[in-house]
């Protein structure tokens, strides 16, 4: 226990003493009595009684610890409280941690949890004395600091509390935690961190505090003290690598429901800010869950795509942001000698490529035949389909295998009169196998009996896809009257196989392109497959997957490095705006005639660059993890150091016990009256006992 009034203990001392000089007194002066009579001889009985000789002294004593007792409760006596040592411990170090992530913007009582830290940082740092020192940390993506060093300027880091901006990331306290250690030095004297945070497990359940000095006493204040439903948009991807023109597009939206009620509202997806698109979404308690939305890819260019849900206390993760690029139409080389185009697998496959009219799809297949496969032709497509075609000529075959091996992708229906010898040549200019040995053509006599039908595949397959789950029915719908005689060889991977074990589809890798060798035709009377409605869906899937997909980046998180390239008079004559329209901090590096440039995203949006049309965009949004609001378990935030070193604060009263200790001149007080009462039962127990 200690006294924060000691000054006034030398003037009051002499007032214990009253009662001493009154019991003194007393003695001096003792009554006399003229007259007896037997009442008063019955008194005189009684004042020789042992009890009665004890009566001034213990009076005295009680009147004594009265006095001690209101003395020492005008002394302010303070019990020190969370290992603290209370008032009048000078030289103080004290760093305040404060959590500049995300999910203390949530809102709660009308006031953000990021507001009540910046008031509880405010306290504490009013409570510093001159001899103190203090530092803020800015626990972010990265720990920004107050000060580079030890500062006795506590108003100037008040200031800096206050005037702290909404945060839309992340939190790495690790990295806090290393900034404090690198302040504190080896062995720091009466040292203290003070975390002011909503304590989100996803940001506290890994904490590194192995750096600190085991000296330094660490305080966590939660800055929100009640559960905290929330719903948010996860994630959104497209579910294509490539977007043409032409397409349409599924866009897959995750959606968390972090509260213990169903979640059910519009998803909504607007382009461009004009055209909209809406699904409703429903998410169970405590679960995610994912939505398509099919929109259209409009015109080439850049196209910025936001995502919502109806606004909640937490706002900023109920919007998302995407940036899709969409392509010019694919060219697609169909290669083919049949002497039918028009009536035969050829016509099939360009209808399936492109069905729409006037032929607006996004593939435009090109016809030509074996022997105009050239490298110059190659050169200006990426996806190659074979279908009844000759045997392919040593260049061709050299040419189609350079083609495969850079990146490109070959899809060869083994329907035509020269795919025995055009697998030799392939397999030679590839200077390796192929995975299907190709035999001779089967046709089936009978069409009804002797057809066949796909027993069982490798539905893991990417070029498989669309037959996972229920819709894998439809390829039972598929009979195949014409074949050949093929077996597997041990290389590549065989995708389906008919009834008789004969392999119908293969897939083989070379270099950084695909061949796809699929034992069937597409010709009306070698199969039904241009009649299933599943087969123009089948041949665009099959041909996206030929070649690989392309990792464009559609959207950053806060607190990453985005990069990018573009033409340096261009950026010089209108810089590359962040979200909020201002000119956005970069770094740039020459690039002859053109500029590289990067930047840290700290807002969520676009950042946009824009001449006579929109040239770059990068689409910014929170990190997914900052939407689930539980906190941490206080107990496990004390396990994770020890018991002893680390302590719960909370509220205005914690943090002055804390700092001065907790008063307890109100107990003296009370104890004082005890005395006062005391005192008199004793006299009238006295005085009773006097009368008989």
């Amino acid at each position: 226990m200690t006294f924060l009034n000691t000054a006034i203990l030398g003037s009051c001392v002499a007032a214990v003493t009253m009662p001493l000089v009154i019991h003194l007194l007393n003695k001096q002066f003792p009554k006399l009595f003229e007259f007896s009579s037997i009442a008063l001889l019955r008194e005189t009985m009684a004042q020789r009684s042992r009890l009665y000789k004890w009566r001034h002294r213990i009076l005295m004593a009680m009147r004594t610890l009265f006095l001690i007792l209101l003395l020492l409760a005008f002394l302010k006596p303070v019990l020190p409280r969370f290992g603290g040592i209370a008032s009048g411990a000078q030289g103080r170090m004290v760093i305040v941690v404060i959590d500049h992530s995300l999910s203390m913007e949530h809102t709660g009582g009308g006031q953000s949890a990021r507001q009540r830290a910046i008031t509880s940082a405010d306290q504490i740092l009013a409570g510093l004395s001159a001899d103190d020192v203090s530092n803020v940390i800015i626990a972010g993506p990265s720990a920004g600091t107050c000060f580079f060093d030890w500062s006795h300027n506590h108003a100037q880091a008040r200031s800096f509390v206050s005037d702290l901006k909404p945060g839309m990331g992340g939190a790495d306290f690790s990295l806090a935690n290393a900034t404090a250690a690198r302040l504190f030095g080896k062995a720091p004297v009466n040292a203290e961190i003070y975390y002011l945070s909503d304590f989100q497990r996803k940001n506290w359940a890994g904490v590194d505090y192995t750096a600190l000095p085991p000296s330094v006493r660490l305080f966590w204040n939660p800055a929100s003290d009640s559960e905290r439903g929330n719903h948010a948009i996860l994630a959104a991807t497209p579910q294509q690598g490539r977007i043409l023109t032409g397409d349409t597009i599924s866009i897959e939206v995750e959606l968390g429901n972090y509260s213990p009620a169903p979640f059910q509202a519009p998803l909504r997806i607007t382009i461009d800010g004009a055209s909209t698109f809406e699904r409703e979404a429903f998410v169970g308690p405590w679960a995610s869950a994912k939505v398509a939305v099919p929109i259209p890819a409009g015109a080439p260019g850049l196209h910025l795509c936001e995502i919502t849900i109806p606004a909640d206390d937490l706002p900023s993760d109920n919007r998302y942001h995407l940036v899709l690029e969409v392509g010019d139409k694919e060219g697609v080389l169909l290669v083919s000698d049949s002497s039918e185009p028009g009536n035969d697998a050829p016509h099939y496959l360009r209808t399936a490529l492109n069905p729409f009219e006037g032929r607006e799809g996004s593939l435009k297949p090109e016809l030509i035949p074996g022997a105009g496969l050239s490298a110059a032709k190659l050169a200006g497509v990426k996806k190659v389909v074979i279908a009844k075609a000759g045997p392919l000529s040593e260049r061709v075959a050299t040419d189609l295998a350079a083609f495969v091996f850079n990146g490109g992708g070959v899809m060869w229906f083994l329907d035509g009169p020269g795919d025995v010898e055009s697998n030799v040549a392939l397999r030679k200019a590839l200077g390796g196998p192929l995975p299907l040995n190709v035999g001779p053509q089967r046709i089936a006599k009978r069409a009804g009996t002797d057809a066949q039908q796909i027993a069982r595949g490798d539905f893991q397959s990417k070029f498989l896809r669309m037959f996972r789950g229920t819709r894998r029915q439809d390829l039972s719908l598929l009979e195949f009257y014409d074949i050949r005689d093929c077996s597997a060889n041990g290389t590549g991977r065989v995708l389906l196989h008919f009834g008789d074990d004969t392999p119908a589809m293969a897939e083989f890798g070379h270099g950084l392109g695909t061949i796809v060798m699929l034992n069937f035709s597409a010709n009306e009377l070698s199969s039904n497959l241009a009649r299933q409605r599943a087969f123009p869906a089948w041949i665009h899937e099959m041909v996206k997957y030929l070649s690989p997909e392309e990792t464009t980046q559609h959207s950053a998180v806060i607190g990453q490095t985005v990069t990018g390239e573009g033409w340096a008079a261009d950026l010089k004559a209108a810089p590359l705006r962040a979200p909020d329209g201002t000119p956005a901090a970069i770094k740039s590096e020459a690039l002859g005639e053109r500029t590289g440039f990067s930047l840290v995203a700290e807002l969520p949006g676009f950042y946009t660059h824009k001449t006579t049309q929109l040239t770059q965009a990068f689409a910014v949004n929170p990190p997914p993890e900052e939407s689930d609001l539980r906190p941490l378990d206080a107990a496990q935030l004390q396990k994770q150091i020890g018991a002893g070193t680390g302590f719960v604060v909370s509220g205005r009263d914690d943090l002055d016990d804390l700092v001065r200790g907790r008063p307890l001149w109100q107990w003296f007080i009370l104890a004082a009256t005890a005395m006062l009462v005391m005192e008199l039962v004793f006299q009238m127990w006295i005085r009773r006992v006097a009368q008989t």
